[in-house]
């Protein structure tokens, strides 16, 4: 079967049945994300060191200041995918995020105009490797698809990442965070941008983890224009 993404009522009904979106606000959902992201980074695509994990659980000093979600498969429980959002403030306190520190002074003037109590960056990125497509591919599950078809888990586009960017939506919305920042891998813009989901550039790219673009949007402005151009893709991240 080929999903029709100008349903939102079908990729919102077909997203529910097989996944389920969690703000990760307990001990157990974060000790998932830590295990999936060392998996991920350290093992999987050794962008982080495994050594400096002994535990095997990868955090870092941002998270103090973020806001996590994981993505459920539903079929066996297991999480399979989880995304942050840094914060730039915690309480009234003014904190860095990663992105301050890859990023030159003059682009970094761009990010200093927002206001740093609704100023959040998209981060940590990470899929379980079997939700992958193919063997060999990087962080993300379908940016090489266009459809989806049979009962292959995998073959599940646009649901794993959009399914991540609809935990974001909801955990900005809710949060207050009106200015969203990243940096994306060129494939990964190029597949939400398939959804008019649009990011500005920030600079020229940048290694980190790969080549990666820094990139900002206001929260608003993104779900007007996805609103605009793809009812259904708004009406799928808006959903409760």
């Amino acid at each position: 079967m080929l999903l029709d993404v100008n349903s939102g009522e079908q990729l919102a009904d077909l997203f529910g049945n097989l996944f389920e979106i969690r703000t990760a606000d307990t001990s157990e959902l974060l000790d998932a994300v830590w295990a999936l992201r060392y998996q991920v980074y350290c093992v999987e695509h050794q962008f982080l060191p495994a050594s400096a994990y002994p535990d095997k659980r990868e955090q870092d000093e941002f998270d103090e200041h973020s806001l996590h979600a994981v993505l459920i498969y539903r079929p066996t429980g297991e999480i399979v995918g989880c995304v942050r959002l840094v914060l730039s403030h915690e309480g009234d306190q003014v904190r860095p995020i990663p992105l301050h520190g890859l990023i030159g002074e003059e682009v970094r003037k761009r990010l200093d105009r927002a206001d740093p109590l609704r100023l959040a960056e998209i981060s940590r990125y990470a899929v379980s490797k079997r939700f992958r497509r193919r063997a060999g591919e990087s962080l993300y599950p379908d940016t090489g698809a266009h459809d989806i078809a049979g009962p292959d888990p995998r073959r599940l586009l646009p649901h794993i990442s959009l399914g991540l960017f609809r935990a974001i939506g909801r955990l900005a919305l809710d949060n207050n965070v009106s200015t969203l920042c990243a940096a994306m891998s060129p494939s990964l813009l190029r597949l939400l941008e398939r959804f008019n989901i649009s990011f500005e550039s920030l600079g020229p790219p940048i290694e980190y983890h790969g080549v990666r673009q820094p990139c900002v949007a206001e929260t608003l402005a993104l779900l007007t224009e996805i609103e605009r151009e793809h009812a259904a893709l708004a009406q799928f991240i808006r959903r409760e």
